[in-house]
């Protein structure tokens, strides 16, 4: 199993059924694996504002979190104003952001940074995960952590190459 697939078999087990998204190149893996994945409906937009907006709406009116997958360090910080307002509301919200190959980590990428610090401040929790096998553990906390009230929006980034890494023997419960 491929730890994007990991990440969506904890999404589908918690209810989720929408996830909004501006696709870029660090979030492919993710846009592949929908493709084959009729669990989800996935609502693109062209700019990560109103998705926020989209998903923090639809978390309010059906009372399960809102997703959104943002592009990197530009989509988050494109996604941020909706980010302060979802923190204000209690808003149950994961945004999801890709980033760049961790072997690349020391070569300064375009678009890459430390998106844990720019979120953390208006999120109940923020983590980029580092190992594939831990993928499942970070997405139920995620989950758990914007669900248990007071509610809030959560953070979560997953680099390209761990999307892709093939890890076995899984916890999916």
């Amino acid at each position: 199993m491929l730890g994007i697939d990991a990440f969506l078999e904890i999404l589908a087990k918690a209810g989720v059924r929408h996830i909004f998204g501006n696709p870029g190149s660090t979030e492919l893996p993710l846009n592949d694996a929908l493709v084959a994945d009729d669990r989800f409906q996935y609502i693109f937009g062209l700019q990560e504002v109103p998705l926020t907006a989209m998903a923090d709406g639809y978390a309010m009116a059906s009372g399960t979190p809102g997703i959104v997958c943002v592009h990197i360090c530009c989509g988050l910080g494109n996604s941020m104003g909706m980010l302060y307002n979802a923190h204000c509301e209690g808003t149950p919200l994961m945004i999801l952001a890709g980033q760049q190959d961790r072997r690349l980590r020391f070569e300064d990428p375009v678009l890459a940074g430390d998106m844990v610090a720019a979120a953390s401040p208006w999120t109940k929790w923020a983590v980029e995960v580092q190992r594939a096998e831990d993928v499942p553990n970070a997405v139920r906390r995620a989950l758990q952590t914007a669900l248990t009230p007071p509610t809030g929006p959560v953070f979560l980034s997953l680099p390209v190459d761990l999307q892709l890494e093939r890890v076995e023997n899984l916890d999916l419960t």
